[in-house]
């Protein structure tokens, strides 16, 4: 599954398991499907460098650890592309 999320912050642990070790944690709002933001917020890798109020894909569950390059790492969701544009149909 794939959602779209805004970037609302960093997350910073100084001590983190081996799998997420050198990956950079981002907090994110999803949104709804009228691109409104939800009252959910989720930590998730970032492997595309995106920053603070960035709209974003996000890739959830076994696609997020591929994302990340390994299939074991302890990782739920992963940024893996900064939005440009969202056409929605009227």
């Amino acid at each position: 599954m794939m959602r779209i999320a805004e970037v609302v912050g960093s997350v910073w642990a100084t001590r983190k398991v081996e799998s997420v070790r050198a990956l950079k944690m981002l907090l994110l709002r999803p949104l709804d499907g009228d691109l409104k933001r939800t009252a959910e917020l989720w930590v998730a890798a970032d492997v595309v460098d995106a920053g603070v109020g960035d709209r974003v894909v996000v890739a959830v569950g076994r696609a997020a650890r591929l994302a990340v390059g390994d299939d074991a790492a302890a990782v739920s969701a992963a940024v893996v592309g900064v939005v440009d544009s969202v056409d929605l149909p009227a």
